[in-house]
């Protein structure tokens, strides 16, 4: 059975999305968060994560979600998940973890 198309959560709008929103919100979305380096991931953040990759492939990484704790498989997209505080990194996180409600918070990183 085919999945129903999701429809754009913007007020108003009956556009099928195209990721988070339709393709006009999702273009203002994308305007209003700024790029990558203005939302602070510089070099050093794109070396962080180059490193997590690599142990991430090698297998035996777990998420630092606290509600997870799962593995991380190999080759698997992943987030680095910020303390609380948001001066720092927790460790590697499935992106849903990441994304929802208290993914961030945790325990330090394991693997």
């Amino acid at each position: 059975m085919a999945r129903a198309k999701r429809i754009c959560p913007k007020a108003k709008c009956n556009r099928p999305a195209d990721g988070r929103y339709c393709t006009e919100h999702n273009r203002e979305y994308e305007a209003q968060r700024g790029s990558a380096k203005q939302r602070g991931y510089d070099a050093a953040h794109r070396k962080l994560r180059l490193q997590w990759r690599q142990r991430i492939d090698q297998g035996g990484v777990h998420c630092a979600s606290p509600t997870c704790g799962k593995p991380i498989s190999p080759h698997a997209p992943f987030d680095l998940g910020h303390t609380d505080d948001r001066s720092g990194y927790i460790g590697a996180q499935h992106p849903s973890c990441n994304r929802s409600e208290g993914g961030t918070k945790g325990r330090a990183a394991q693997g």
